[in-house]
């Protein structure tokens, strides 16, 4: 059973499939493919030619969310399985929120923010700031208020346990991090001190230290702090 991961680490949706595969201590090889730049014959194994693609030998897999769970039912880990909620009311909740991470989330953390301040000036583009201040101060405050309603005083969103939802939220708030933002401790503190805790578990670290050294690759000079 051979798994390549077809995909780029700083997408907040390869980092969610990575994170289960370094948990589970699953080996795979992962290749590189650039979202915005995918090969033409990449959509033979993703129809919206969209990463990541997960690999098994000669059968292919498309979508995060599928991947993941696809993942936890084939390989029984159990570190795997414990990221499942043990009701359906609590299964369900943990896929809305995983849901909300990448349709509500990514757009504002990721697809805006993100993708201005980080791709486009790889690009040699110059960022829309006027958009990234319209996302900070109307969309995003929205979103993280929410959030803040969900988490409650728990330390994880479902069940008191870290579920995917915890780490598809996790993936979109790494990315809104790279751009050089972060949750306001004074106005959301409780969301604040759970990303720092996300943060200062070994698995996250170990994921984010290795996408600094890649963004101080990648980023032109004169953006480098």
């Amino acid at each position: 059973m051979a798994f390549t991961l077809h995909g780029a680490p700083l997408s907040p949706f390869v980092r969610k499939v990575m994170y289960l595969l370094n948990l589970s201590n699953t080996k795979y090889k992962l290749k590189i493919v650039v979202p915005g730049s995918v090969p033409d014959d990449f959509v033979t194994i993703s129809p919206f030619k969209r990463v990541p693609v997960l690999q098994q030998d000669d059968w292919f897999q498309a979508d995060s969310s599928i991947i993941c769970h696809y993942l936890i039912e084939s390989l029984g880990h159990d570190a795997l399985t414990s990221l499942i909620p043990s009701t359906a009311k609590l299964r369900a909740q943990m896929r809305w929120l995983e849901k909300f991470a990448d349709y509500e989330l990514a757009p504002r953390l990721t697809f805006t923010v993100f993708r201005q301040r980080i791709i486009l000036p790889v690009s040699g583009k110059t960022p829309d700031e006027e958009l990234i201040g319209r996302a900070l101060e109307h969309h995003i405050p929205l979103l993280l208020d929410y959030l803040t309603s969900q988490l409650g005083t728990q330390d994880y969103f479902v069940g008191h346990c870290c579920s995917l939802a915890d780490i598809a939220i996790t993936s979109q708030m790494i990315n809104f991090m790279h751009a050089g933002e972060a949750i306001d401790h004074r106005k959301w503190p409780t969301l604040a001190a759970y990303f720092e805790r996300m943060l200062s578990q070994s698995m996250w670290h170990t994921l984010v230290e290795r996408e600094k050294v890649t963004l101080d690759k990648i980023r032109p000079t004169h953006l480098v702090p």
